[in-house]
């Protein structure tokens, strides 16, 4: 039914990672997932062309709703500092007794790495934890280089991070981009390689969607914190630009800026390729068996749980309210 006018040959898997601007996008979409502006209040964008008709199914976190021949996977992705900052301080509680009673499924992972460490701002989880120096204990140091490289999930949106997205497609798939810092501009050039017109977001505004309501001095990082968090997502700026360099939609010079952006941020690392860095690059095998699934190993609980809000709601029969079924701590308001 959700199908039901579009073929295989124009299926578009939404790849949704966290905290890099794909709630927007996926209302924008049609999807249900995360559709509240700052207010909370649920918003539903209508958005022409075909684009919106042929992204059908989603993959997020751990929950991946797509055909492995999809067409085409779309991306959105956003500067790997900026994300990460926007990670921490989203999936940050605001007290141990609000933890508990919104998420207690998620208590103590949370508990472990936002309260019972020194955590509470970006800049102080950077210096306490990260930093050779740090003053944290030995135990709370390697919580957060877990956290920031992915190895441990404390933080979902740090843990399903650019790696994972990409390693979770299938082989050989064809890329399709949305920059977060280039999206009307991203978003035509994507239309307009599926073959739909040109400049169609040219009269549409995309609103901002499922925007923490924290305090964002919170996620501010001083510039050698900010290098020591670039050294610590070394290996997720090469993943990051492996994503942009699959891009079918994207041109040389247009790579070359993000590339160049990425520079500002990170001077150093953005330079790096795969086996640069540091530390070698994660296997992450296991992680992907665990959270995204395969044939072989079916996950049908995470499929059943978020359904509802992982289907495009333009080739549904109505749109529906308010949902339960959000994945993991995604529900904040």
């Amino acid at each position: 039914e959700v199908e039901a006018d579009v073929t295989p040959e124009e299926r578009i898997c939404f790849v949704h990672v966290g905290k890099a601007g794909g709630s927007s996008v996926g209302c924008a979409l049609g999807f249900r997932l995360h559709c509240e502006d700052g207010e909370g209040n649920r918003r539903r964008v209508e958005v022409p062309g075909l684009l919106p008709r042929r992204a059908t199914r989603m993959f997020h976190a751990d929950a991946y709703d797509c055909h492995d021949d999809s067409a085409y996977f779309l991306f959105v992705v956003r500067d790997p500092v900026e994300r990460i900052k926007s990670a921490f301080l989203y999936d940050r509680p605001n007290s141990e007794h609000w933890l508990r009673e919104n998420f207690p499924r998620y208590y103590e992972r949370r508990k472990s790495y936002y309260l019972d460490c020194p955590f509470g701002l970006m800049d102080q989880m950077v210096y306490m934890g990260l930093h050779p120096q740090g003053l944290a204990s030995e135990v709370c140091r390697k919580r957060a280089a877990a956290a920031m490289r992915g190895d441990l999930h404390f933080s979902c949106h740090m843990y399903f991070n650019y790696q994972f997205h990409l390693e979770g497609i299938p082989d050989g798939a064809k890329v399709l981009v949305i920059r977060n810092e280039h999206l009307v501009d991203d978003w035509n050039s994507v239309e307009r390689y599926i073959g739909g017109e040109p400049n169609v977001l040219s009269n549409t505004t995309i609103p901002v969607m499922n925007k923490s309501n924290k305090d964002s001095d919170d996620k501010w990082l001083s510039p050698k914190a900010q290098q020591i968090v670039c050294r610590m997502l070394c290996n997720e700026i090469v993943a990051y630009k492996q994503i942009l360099r699959r891009s079918l939609n994207l041109n040389y010079m247009e790579v070359e800026r993000s590339m160049e952006e990425l520079k500002e941020t990170c001077p150093k690392y953005s330079q790096y390729d795969r086996g640069d860095c540091d530390e070698p690059y994660p296997n992450i095998r296991e992680k992907l068996i665990e959270h995204r699934g395969y044939e072989h190993i079916q996950l049908d609980r995470v499929r059943d749980m978020h359904n509802a809000d992982l289907e495009n709601s333009i080739h549904g029969k109505k749109w529906l309210g308010e949902h339960d079924g959000l994945m993991d701590d995604d529900g904040f308001q």
